[in-house]
């Protein structure tokens, strides 16, 4: 196995609005660093709304409806710096074409 140390570390992720592959919208406040491991962690928030990914695919999907409003709205999460970052598999959401776990939407201005 090797050294996590030998695999170059991800960036951390700009502030603003990030969409996750399965649809919903995420707003990235920042990366917090626990000081006794030193591991890295996204800190997000949750939009409250997901783009349907499956429409036309699943019958109970209106087929014409694009947002979808969901009951997460405020809540805050954690995600590791190197998760954050990662391709996976898509699956159903893209067709199982590799794709950005968390990619980004919109950029927050600069202040």
């Amino acid at each position: 196995m090797p050294d996590d140390k030998s695999q170059p570390r991800p960036k951390a992720p700009a502030k603003g609005t990030y969409q996750h592959y399965k649809g919903a919208f995420y707003e990235v406040l920042g990366v917090a660093e626990d000081p006794e491991s030193g591991k890295k962690w996204v800190v997000y928030e949750s939009i409250g709304i997901s783009e349907s990914l499956l429409r036309g695919k699943d019958k109970d999907v209106d087929p014409d409806l694009c947002l979808l409003k969901n009951a997460t709205k405020g809540a805050l999460a954690v995600c590791s710096l190197e998760r954050f970052a990662e391709e996976v598999d898509g699956g159903v959401y893209t067709e199982g074409k590799p794709v950005p776990r968390f990619r980004l939407v919109v950029p927050r201005p600069r202040d």
